[in-house]
């Protein structure tokens, strides 16, 4: 599973890099996504809703608080609904494109209460104890 999670990263960096071409040579199409984002390699991706899918939250260090963090607009195939929100307490599941390090989603800030584990490369749902009352993020 791992080997074809990395092997799908490396096809959306193959094809970023070709659709950058592309906007270079048409400015007009460039700016259709500008507010939209997608996961990378590197990040933990927070998703507004169940199955990977509504606004998103990229985290790419340890969190203590998402209180201060805001979801944005995912890519279009994801959708917006959330977008806007604060990421505390409204979450519902992650896809781990770190594929060095798992994250620990917890209950509370500072990482306490309740944690959920995903691995490096991996995905889930959050636990009910954990959907919508999720509070810091933590690699490791």
């Amino acid at each position: 599973m791992r080997f074809k999670r990395l092997a799908v990263a490396g096809a959306i960096a193959i094809a970023a890099a070709g659709s950058g071409l592309l906007a270079a040579t048409t400015p007009a199409s460039a700016s259709t996504d500008q507010f939209t984002e997608s996961c990378s390699s590197g990040y933990a991706c927070l998703f507004y809703h169940q199955n990977y899918t509504g606004a998103i939250y990229k985290q790419y260090n340890n969190d203590a608080n998402y209180g201060n963090n805001h979801f944005v607009t995912s890519s279009s195939t994801r959708g917006d609904s959330g977008s806007g929100l604060v990421v505390r307490n409204n979450a519902a599941s992650v896809d781990n494109w770190d594929f060095s390090n798992a994250i620990t989603i917890y209950y509370s800030p500072n990482y306490t209460g309740v944690h959920q584990r995903i691995a490096a490369g991996g995905a889930a749902n959050l636990i009910p104890a954990l959907r919508n009352n999720n509070a810091s993020g933590k690699f490791g």
